[in-house]
């Protein structure tokens, strides 16, 4: 943010970059007549014609009145209002200084109350996607009908060659660690954790090629039917005719499934062997490969598995033998504790939003831990990495709120800036003190804004996390402006200096906080709920900066100065420095006499020109950059790449590149069997629209599973025989897969008709899909063809990966109209504050190049259009017009000389070092981030820097330089007022009523 200076027409220009120093007069002759191209003679004309006004008759001032049109009118009667408010308001604070301050904190208690009912928010999908969305609508519709109980634990092994016995054998010693895991203070283990699947061990030969397993093997995919298929499009599941429900009367094979014992469901290599220690501790490099390769049955389930679904980076031979893989999978199932769940005892995971029982979260860390620690015991070149389910919202949020230390890092960087600016390097004109209770302001602003955010049920998310630092670098503007004023009425009694200080910076900071409040409160109409929530603390936040540096800094500021005139210490208060006078080299200050020389080169016509062109070749290149910005957004990225998780996301891409995103579509109120011929259809439809690879359907099993049954032969499918053979299809081997794919009304007994169907659904497997237009190309085509076959009352498509599929969609959209809206806003308050058009559009041409700008930056900085990236940009655009805003008004402030590069010269130096200032305690407050590792604070970082530096350029260079060309006229001079009586400034500091220096 740039320092502020005062909107109204009246009002004295506002301040450089020291309050000492920060209103530098006009330079000398010499000087005016390099860089305005005129000499005395002229500036003594326009000081005639400014002296000839004050003789004016009423018809002539109405006349001015006229031509200055209704828009400049409404702006001096509202500017000059509130100038009377701000000098009243600061005469009163001056009064009763230690009321206001204990006024405050008692506000900021009160205000900061309301984090009793402080709600935050992780979950992605609550997050990054707006509510009414396809995705969202489902996602809640899946939860109440298909909920999920269990959670998938990945063990990703990766050496040259993983097919060796002593890897083999890492496996068993990891299993057995697991095993013996205990958790809690009931000591839970894994075997009362884990989920529990039938086994039927010895029945190889009678099973088909199919596996029972129906969990997540993605990274970030939904839950993964792993029932692979030989063909990519294989409509129909093989059905071997020796399924025991086949061959063995119904009585007798719904007898045997009660005796049917149950194990933990753990898969991987390790089911060739049956878990059998023995058998796994005696193999050796050459059995492992021959074993591996004549395996087709798990000897631990009894279920026919394809075993190279575990493997990576398969090798084969000549014969197509399996020799080597560079990567293998040991996956580990738990179930929830519904016990647990139901008496409250459980933990959101951020990761994925579901509510877990505390225990098996607390295992889930422990497993981790195991699985990690294995690492250092592993043979040379070996590798074993770890995903657990509570993984991924774990690692994102921890490194969020680790980094939280680079904040604290920056507040004491700017504290450190701040008193070295907001005093003299002396014993008693030092004001640490003051500095200190400034950035206290902006802390109690940080309490207020989260206490009314939260009292009105505003969630907090990750990315408010970065509020704190936005809020310092604006209170420390605020405080630059306010110094500034207050430094101008040196000599003055303290209530009238504190009228005087607040009647020019009161409303200098009303026009950039209101500018700032209202571009984030337009922000808030956004559809995504992180930009909605930190716009919202953001809002309530630069108002609550507002409110507190216009009182209890002030009030301060007052205590403070009194302490200056008693020459007390400006750290220590108590102690006085008798017979104590200024040092010459604390009184120095090298900025106004370096804007003197830069204004001399900036408006020297080579340089003018110099500057257009240069203007001109950014303009082009950053939009030509900023049209190269793609929409991606990946969850990933939110994960640090020191983290362990982002070594398992490197490996399983790697190993596992095929792997596509996995998902169901969902189906409720069909009526069965009429409309089977329509699902058939359906999945016909699928195959060949070419963005799946496989449609897995309970009905096109079930066809093949009753034709082999002779009974059926010409047999007309009713609705009694397909709920009597779903029963029993269901509890077969041949269709055991597929029983969580049914939500149905009862409980479901081989012996009987299944109950009444609700809802069901059918796997997918989309073609891996990289870049957001062939992501949005398949959501389209999958949506198309649902909306095309008139199936149920309720059909919808439904992936974890829709989620980023759908924001890679929609963040384009509510970015452009999130910065249409904001740019729209801040136009308009500029052009009511400025009462100038000709210079709102110049304010708004300078942000809109630097919102420009900033996306070419962002591409070569290689950032993508994602909600990280459009909150920072929607700030940026509230950052970036106070810099040429500023500069607006003080160039149409400027009456005392005629010409345009006259009053472009005056602009800049009147302004450029607060303006200047501005920019650099905003780069110093998010600097200090470019050490971080989060996603989030690392898009601030690149974002808030180069809106800055572009802010800076296109403020203080080509504005300048714009209007020395073609600016608009100036305000029309009021008459002042009695109870301010005209005031000289040297050119080296604020000194009321003393004569211009000749020189």
């Amino acid at each position: 943010m740039s320092g502020k200076t005062p909107a109204s027409p009246p009002a004295a220009p506002c301040t450089a970059k020291q309050p000492r120093a920060a209103n530098p007069a006009p330079a000398s002759e010499t000087d005016a007549r390099d860089d305005a191209g005129g000499g005395s003679g002229a500036r003594d004309e326009e000081k005639g014609k400014q002296q000839a006004g004050d003789g004016k008759g009423a018809d002539d001032l109405q006349a001015e009145d006229v031509e200055a049109g209704c828009l400049a009118r409404l702006s001096g009667c509202l500017t000059l209002g509130l100038e009377d408010f701000f000098e009243r308001h600061g005469r009163r604070v001056a009064s009763s200084p230690r009321l206001v301050v204990v006024s405050c904190l008692v506000l900021t208690a009160l205000c900061s109350a309301g984090l009793l009912t402080f709600t935050k928010e992780n979950r992605p999908y609550r997050l990054w996607l707006p509510q009414e969305s396809e995705f969202i609508k489902v996602m809640d519709w899946q939860v109440h009908n298909f909920p999920t109980d269990y959670r998938r634990h990945l063990a990703v092994w990766e050496a040259d060659n993983v097919l060796k016995a002593d890897v083999v054998k890492e496996m068993w010693r990891l299993h057995s660690r697991v095993s013996s895991l205990a958790v809690g203070p009931n000591r839970t283990s894994w075997s009362d954790l884990c989920a529990r699947v039938p086994t039927m061990p010895g029945l190889e030969d009678a099973l088909p090629d199919y596996d029972y397993e129906d969990f997540d093997y993605g990274v970030l995919g939904g839950r993964r039917r792993r029932r692979r298929r030989r063909q990519a499009s294989a409509m129909v599941t093989p059905v071997s005719q020796e399924d025991l429900s086949l061959s063995l009367p119904r009585e007798q094979y719904c007898d045997s499934l009660a005796t049917l014992p149950k194990v933990c469901l753990e898969t991987g290599l390790l089911e060739v062997w049956g878990h059998r220690e023995e058998a796994i501790m005696a193999l050796t490099d050459e059995q492992v490969i021959a074993d591996l390769n004549a395996a087709h049955i798990s000897q631990v389930f009894g279920y026919q598995v394809n075993f190279t679904r575990y493997l990576g980076s398969v090798t084969r031979d000549a014969e197509g033998r399996i020799v080597g893989a560079g990567a293998a999978l040991q996956v580990w199932v738990s179930a929830l504790d519904p016990v647990a769940v139901e008496e409250g005892k459980v933990v959101v995971d951020h990761g994925s939003g579901e509510v877990v029982d505390a225990v098996g979260y607390a295992w889930e860390q422990t497993w981790v831990e195991t699985v990690l620690n294995t690492s250092a015991r592993l043979p040379q070149g070996v590798r074993v990495f770890a995903q657990a389910a509570s993984s991924f919202g774990k690692v994102s949020d921890d490194n969020i709120w680790g980094d939280v230390k680079w904040l604290v890092v920056g507040m004491v960087a700017m504290s450190i800036f701040v008193n070295g600016t907001l005093g003299r390097r002396n014993l008693v004109q030092q004001r640490p003190l003051l500095a200190f209770m400034g950035m206290m302001s902006v802390m109690q602003s940080v309490g207020i804004s989260y206490g009314l955010c939260s009292l009105l049920g505003v969630p907090y998310c990750t990315v408010n996390s970065i509020l704190p630092i936005l809020l310092l670098g604006l209170g420390v503007d605020d405080m630059f402006v306010i110094m500034a004023a207050w430094e101008a009425g040196a000599g003055q009694d303290l209530k009238v200096r504190a009228g005087h200080a607040m009647r020019h910076a009161g409303v200098a900071i009303t026009v950039t906080s209101l500018t700032d409040v209202t571009a984030f409160a337009v922000g808030a109409t956004t559809a995504l709920p992180a930009l909605r929530s930190f716009c919202l603390y953001a809002s309530m936040g630069i108002l609550a900066v507002f409110v507190m540096q216009s009182t209890f800094f002030v009030a301060w500021l007052v205590m403070d100065e009194r302490r200056l005139q008693q020459h007390r210490n400006g750290l220590v208060w108590c102690v006085t420095h008798r017979d104590w006078s200024p040092n010459a080299c604390s009184q120095w200050d090298l900025m106004p006499s370096a804007f003197r020389q830069w204004c001399r080169l900036l408006l020297s016509t080579p340089f003018r020109v110099l500057v257009l062109l240069f203007t001109g070749a950014l303009l082009a290149c950053s939009v030509w950059a900023a049209t190269n910005l793609q929409r991606e957004f990946d969850p990933t990225w939110f994960i640090p790449t020191s983290s362990y998780l982002h070594n398992t996301f490197r490996a399983t891409t790697r190993h596992f590149p095929e792997t596509g995103q996995e998902g169901y579509i969902y189906f409720s109120n069909v009526t069965l069997p009429e409309e089977l011929p329509e699902l058939n259809r359906l999945v016909d439809a699928l195959v060949e629209s070419h963005v799946v690879t496989e449609v897995n359907a309970w009905f096109t099993t079930l066809r093949e599973y009753m034709a082999l049954q002779s009974k059926f032969n010409n047999t007309t499918l009713t609705y009694a025989i397909l709920q009597d053979t779903l029963s029993l299809f269901l509890q077969s081997s041949s269709g055991a897969s597929y029983r969580q794919d049914f939500a149905i009304d009862g409980a479901l007994d081989c012996r009987r008709p299944a109950p009444p169907i609700i809802s069901f659904r059918i796997g997918i497997t989309h073609r891996p899909a990289t870049s957001p237009a062939a992501q949005e190309a398949a959501l389209h085509t999958i949506r198309t063809l649902l909306d095309e076959v008139p199936v149920g009352s309720f059909r919808a498509a439904w992936a974890q990966a829709y989620g980023v599929w759908e924001t890679n969609e929609v963040v384009g959209e509510e970015l452009l109209r999130n910065v249409l809206s904001a740019g729209a806003t801040v136009g308009v308050v500029t052009l009511v504050l400025l009462a100038s058009l000709p210079a709102a559009l110049l304010v708004l041409f300078a942000v809109a190049a630097t919102v420009v700008g900033v996306g070419g930056i962002m591409w070569m900085w290689g950032l993508t259009i994602d909600t990280v990236s459009c909150i920072a940009i929607v700030l940026s655009i509230g950052l970036s017009v106070d810099y040429a805003a500023h500069v607006a008004h003080a160039f149409l402030a400027a009456r005392e000389v005629s010409s345009r590069r006259a009053r472009a010269r005056e602009a800049v130096l009147n302004v450029g070092g607060a303006v200047l200032l501005g920019g650099l305690s905003t780069i110093l407050s998010f600097v200090v981030l470019v050490a971080s590792t989060s996603h989030v604070f690392i898009t601030f970082f690149k974002v808030f820097t180069a809106a800055s530096v572009l802010g800076l350029y296109y403020g203080l260079v080509f504005l300048p330089v714009v209007l020395s060309f073609i600016g608009p006229k100036a305000y029309p001079a009021p008459p002042l007022p009695e109870k301010l009586p005209p005031q000289h400034y040297s050119n080296d500091a604020f000194t009321p009523d003393a004569p211009r220096n000749p020189a």
